[in-house]
């Protein structure tokens, strides 16, 4: 009977050190593994200088194609705030318009490749380092996928795990962030490449619809890749840590869903609508999305006041009319970069938030040079604000984007170390010549 009791006893004595040892190595997995997400660097696609299609060239170009909606086009584009300086594919400057499967291919190849090339040599990246692959294009989806067409030209490993999204609009590019950053939290010492772009060689409008006529006059070529990780030995070299993403989908609501829409026409060509209601959209999701991301940046102050301005208007005076409480995000964020979807939306975004000219320059001047390159439209803000010298080690940057769905998506960054600008960033060339004045929405 006591060599049972103490054989029982030797058991638990056996038991509690492995309990305690077990616990000891969970502890030391759970302080050692990382929960941090690093932006290595990003890259802007800048188009060879052949592609530059001054307005002049463009509206002639559309008066060949249908000289009937030409005058709208022009009056449009005059009051978009795109510039003589933005990039569009061969295909479209061809007559008869090419839009064939092999043009579309050719211009996604042309900035899928280059920048990704470019993210390789410039970081002396072995292709078969990269263990997540996320690739985003809404209006164009071959099979195989974009994410195939970059495995088999750069030759990435057998075991690498790839996503492609389409049809996500202009946010898909902050909702790849998202992607990657779960990706990331969950999966040790990896590495992720995330590659945004629109293609527009395919989806070229040619027919009378206003609504779809829109998109023409705004959208252009462009693309960005990102490189990201979570290995700890890559802060060192890294320019930004990830904060936050906070996602806003209004997709339930209809007028929200059908907002921006690809569709048929009544004489069955196929382009994108632009609701009139999408500005009316676009501030519904982005007041839902601030309520989230308001608790996670604003100071206590500002929080407070909020908080307070919620409570009149909810519990003490809900008889009174009282505009809502807009918390100053200047003192959150040192710099903002909104998706240059277009003039109007970036002037509604800066007077809700009562931001200056100087917090809308980057957006501003993306949409004057490079149009709406769509999801990595704010990559180009934020490649504007580090050619400028204004991002300093400590600074918080707040990308902002909207997209079909309808979406609104913000990202956080931190920059935690000293930006230094060379020849691979989009604006490298002329950087001196901006910011260039644009006419005022309301000037004739």
């Amino acid at each position: 009977m006591e060599d049972f009791v103490f054989k029982i006893l030797m058991m638990l004595a056996d038991f509690k050190y492995l309990a305690s040892t077990s616990l000891i190595i969970c502890l030391i997995y759970i302080l050692c593994k990382s929960k941090r997400v690093y932006l290595l660097d990003f890259v802007c696609f800048r188009a060879p200088e052949y592609s530059r299609v001054p307005i002049s060239s463009y509206l002639e170009h559309m008066d060949s194609l249908n000289p009937q909606t030409l005058e709208f086009q022009k009056k449009v584009i005059e009051r978009s705030g795109i510039g003589n300086e933005t990039y569009l594919p061969e295909g479209m400057s061809k007559l008869p318009y090419d839009k064939s499967f092999n043009s579309t291919i050719e211009e996604v190849e042309m900035v899928l490749f280059s920048i990704t090339q470019q993210l390789f040599t410039t970081h002396k990246i072995n292709p078969n380092s990269i263990d997540f692959l996320i690739t985003n294009c809404s209006l164009t989806s071959p099979s195989p996928s974009l994410a195939a067409m970059i495995i088999n030209k750069f030759g990435l490993r057998s075991n690498i795990k790839s996503y492609n999204l389409s049809g996500m609009g202009c946010s898909a590019g902050i909702l790849s962030i998202s992607l990657a950053k779960d990706l990331l939290k969950v999966h040790r010492y990896s590495t992720a490449l995330v590659l945004s772009l629109e293609s527009v060689t395919a989806n070229l409008y040619q027919g009378k619809m206003k609504s779809m006529l829109l998109a023409n006059c705004l959208f252009r070529m462009g693309g960005a890749g990102i490189l990201l990780s979570n290995r700890k030995g890559c802060r060192e070299k890294a320019k930004y840590e990830l904060s936050h993403v906070v996602r806003t989908n209004l997709g339930s609501r209809t007028s929200a869903y059908e907002c921006v829409m690809q569709d048929l026409d009544d004489e069955g060509y196929i382009g994108v609508s632009l609701s009139r209601t999408i500005l009316q959209v676009a501030g519904d999701a982005l007041r839902m999305n601030l309520e989230t991301l308001g608790v996670l940046v604003l100071p206590y102050s500002e929080l407070i006041q909020y908080i307070l301005a919620i409570a009149w208007k909810k519990i003490l005076a809900p008889a009174k009319k009282r505009g809502p409480y807009i918390p100053n995000f200047k003192k959150a964020f040192h710099h903002f970069c909104i998706h240059a979807g277009g003039r109007a939306i970036i002037d509604t975004i800066k007077d809700n938030l009562k931001l200056t000219e100087i917090d809308v320059e980057a957006s501003k001047m993306t949409l004057y040079r490079f149009g709406n390159t769509s999801s990595s439209s704010t990559w180009y803000s934020l490649s504007y604000q580090e050619a400028k010298g204004r991002v300093k080690k400590g600074d918080r940057i707040w990308q902002l984007a909207f997209g079909s769905g309808f979406k609104c998506n913000s990202a956080i960054w931190k920059c935690i170390s000293e930006i230094k600008m060379d020849d691979s960033n989009a604006w490298f060339d002329r950087i001196d010549e901006y910011p260039v004045k644009v006419p005022d929405l309301h000037d004739d």
